[in-house]
């Protein structure tokens, strides 16, 4: 039986607009398991970035608690916490996050240097994955010397750089286009196959829902369906056909 990576519990977490009470997530369970890519969908406002932002330790929930790899990050201290982030999780991001200023490599030597690796050591993983990621002929490119297609791959070669357990991937492809995008996902998939990494993937394009072991669907800050895609069926809800 696979080892649970993530499991949130009861997960609530309210924001304030102004003099508005926003109540963002609303009681969220739900257990990932070691090696599973897991597509969290739903539309602009469901709150899969919040939830994100949560499993990742980038933002607390105001009620429930979510482990990883069985530990309650509520009682990790700062230090903890950044450990987590540096060693054990990879961020994928939709606007890339890349420092304009560095080249590739280095974008993606940056948390080998907050890990404390030593310099040959930086440089020899730094380039292996811009190989992996099909980058080892634009390693010494600025961010804006490529497309956005090979920026994401730098953003992923920069995630997985420290041997991660867990990637989160929060819409990669939104800033893509269909093919590049494609491209992109394909290739989180294969590092989840090869791997064994557990991807966790947010998404409002149903043409992902192809590449997931699982699905979950997430409207108004709750789950509403959870499924294996071998059996998902798409609902009128799921599919906004535009008026003529």
């Amino acid at each position: 039986m696979k080892n649970v990576t993530v499991k949130a519990e009861n997960i609530h977490k309210f924001f304030l607009l102004g003099e508005e009470k926003i109540h963002a997530l609303k009681g969220i369970n739900l257990k990932i398991y070691q090696g599973d890519y897991i597509v969290i969908m739903g539309p602009s406002g469901s709150g899969k970035t919040t939830f994100l932002n949560i499993i990742g330790a980038l933002d607390t929930p105001d009620e429930g608690e979510c482990f990883i790899d069985g530990l309650p990050l509520s009682d990790m201290k700062r230090t903890e916490l950044s450990s987590l982030r540096v060693f054990k999780i990879g961020f994928v991001f939709q606007t890339f996050n890349l420092i304009n200023s560095l080249t590739a490599l280095d974008n993606v030597s940056l948390p080998l240097l907050l890990a404390g690796k030593p310099r040959k050591e930086i440089k020899e993983r730094s380039e292996e994955v811009l190989r992996i990621v099909g980058l080892h002929d634009r390693m010494n490119h600025l961010p804006t010397e490529l497309s956005g297609g090979q920026q994401q791959r730098v953003a992923i070669a920069r995630a997985i750089v420290n041997k991660p357990s867990l990637i989160l991937a929060d819409e990669p492809t939104a800033n893509l286009d269909l093919v590049t995008g494609m491209k992109i996902v394909e290739l989180l998939q294969k590092l989840n196959k090869e791997t064994g990494v557990t991807v966790i993937n947010t998404t409002h394009d149903l043409k992902l829902i192809d590449i997931a072991d699982r699905i979950c669907w997430l409207r108004d800050g709750q789950i509403t369906r959870d499924q294996a895609r071998i059996i998902v069926e798409l609902t009128n809800s799921d599919v906004q056909i535009p008026r003529c």
